[in-house]
């Protein structure tokens, strides 16, 4: 279902700003499903064994404005199946950004208010298990597609960049991506180790602190190679997580965040949203501005999509 491969690009304007001779983008936000984004390739995964399974409605979990979720929505609309969202939060005014989009696609969506990420994960098996009593064949997806067949699109995806890196010689030293369930970097450590790709995978945290993170990426790795054990040996990931951005929240539209928005807008008409991606821009900026980045360093920023959250922010975007 993804448009596959997702571009990779110089971006010169923003790498002259910088002081950087070679800096790349990965355009995951172009995987061409409903804005795309990383939740595409694990989809593709995931659905495929839904279906395998026989399911006929997929439930899942995230925030009100879930890129997640909104990714699941569309996806169970392309291969025709039922959609239930369960999010953690009040049920807005208007519905806007990925909400809106959420329920365009058809699916069902249910709010609660004094859940948190975590307790809805639980509740979502109690769901499943209600729909099952009633005759459906559900199909729960932690948050994230958290999951060790999810994180196969990743593990897919490096290989991917290795390809394009041998087809048009460049090599990054490093590699810059936002840091959530932390799913995405499990399956890109695999992928590197598989392909021996040679660059420092680095996870700018927008959600836990990097210490619970590090530990749920290396479970995530072990899991996965315990249950596909032909991807290859079992390893210790060289687990890195930034968390100096992570700002005043998940979600939380600040000062930092929102230059950074700006910023990538303004010099490659590349949209940020402002939960992930915007906090990984942020530390890109930041990171090479303070030197941490040496000039003549290739590096690579891994956009992992997000965008229909920016209209849930309004002109706020536009200030500073």
């Amino acid at each position: 279902m993804a448009n596959l491969p997702t571009p990779l690009e110089p971006m010169r304007n923003l790498a002259d700003s910088l002081n950087l001779k070679e800096l790349w983008i990965k355009r995951d936000d172009l995987t061409g499903v409903a804005f795309g984004g990383n939740k595409i390739r694990k989809l593709e995964y995931v659905i495929a064994d839904a279906k395998e399974q026989n399911a006929d409605t997929l439930v899942t979990v995230g925030a009100v404005q879930s890129n997640h979720c909104r990714q699941t929505a569309a996806m169970a609309a392309r291969a025709g199946l039922r959609c239930i969202l369960l999010l953690a939060g009040e049920e807005p005014e208007q519905y806007t950004g990925n909400l809106l989009l959420d329920r365009l696609f058809g699916a069902e969506v249910k709010f609660f208010p004094d859940d948190s990420f975590g307790n809805l994960t639980d509740r979502m098996a109690s769901v499943v298990e209600t729909l099952r009593d009633l005759g459906l064949q559900p199909y729960g997806i932690p948050p994230g597609a958290f999951m060790p067949v999810g994180t196969l699109g990743y593990v897919n995806a490096m290989a991917e960049l290795k390809t394009q890196c041998e087809e048009t010689a460049i090599f990054p030293e490093r590699i810059i991506t936002a840091s959530g369930t932390g799913g995405t970097m499990a399956g890109m450590y695999i992928g590197a180790k598989m392909t021996e790709l040679k660059a420092d995978i680095i996870g700018v945290n927008v959600l836990r602190d990097a210490k619970e993170t590090e530990e749920r990426i290396r479970e995530m790795v072990s899991r996965t190679l315990q249950e596909y054990p032909d991807l290859t040996e079992p390893f210790d990931p060289p687990v890195s997580i930034d968390e100096r951005f992570a700002g005043e929240g998940y979600g939380i539209l600040d000062d930092g965040v929102r230059s950074a928005v700006q910023m990538f807008a303004k010099m490659e008409g590349v949209l940020l949203d402002h939960v992930y991606t915007g906090k990984a821009g942020l530390a890109l900026i930041r990171m090479a501005l303070a030197g941490e980045i040496e000039p003549d360093s290739p590096t690579l920023f891994w956009h992992t999509g997000g965008q229909p959250a920016l209209f849930a922010t309004g002109e706020s975007l536009l200030e500073g």
